[in-house]
């Protein structure tokens, strides 16, 4: 299992297709690294359930920039560049999802 982002075309209760799936984390990584991480940081917008909008853009990406500097003062190893990586790569694609005011992006 792993936590990613997704984007819907229409609406994610009804009959939807997929059209964009990241990997942000493995479970074990995101329960290991991230969820401390995001518990100590108070992440509201950028954790898994979220939901992100475009009038909620530039707090998710500040929360992503405190994640990624957590991550790099508290993570070693394979694990630190895997989870650069992965939060790297968010980082660029989720401004490009967000083109109009009713795109969504959810953490799940």
């Amino acid at each position: 299992m792993s936590v990613g982002l997704y984007k819907y075309n229409g609406n994610i209760f009804d009959d939807s297709k997929e059209i964009l799936s990241e990997n942000i984390a493995s479970q074990r990584m995101y329960n290991k690294y991230l969820e401390p991480a995001i518990e100590k940081l108070n992440i509201y917008y950028f954790q898994d359930g979220a939901e992100i909008r475009k009038d909620n853009l530039d707090s998710v990406m500040s929360e992503l920039e405190l994640l990624i500097k957590w991550v790099m003062d508290n993570v070693e190893g394979d694990d630190l560049k895997y989870l650069l990586c992965r939060l790297q790569n968010i980082k660029k694609v989720i401004p490009k999802s967000l083109k109009n005011d009713n795109d969504i992006l959810y953490i799940f």
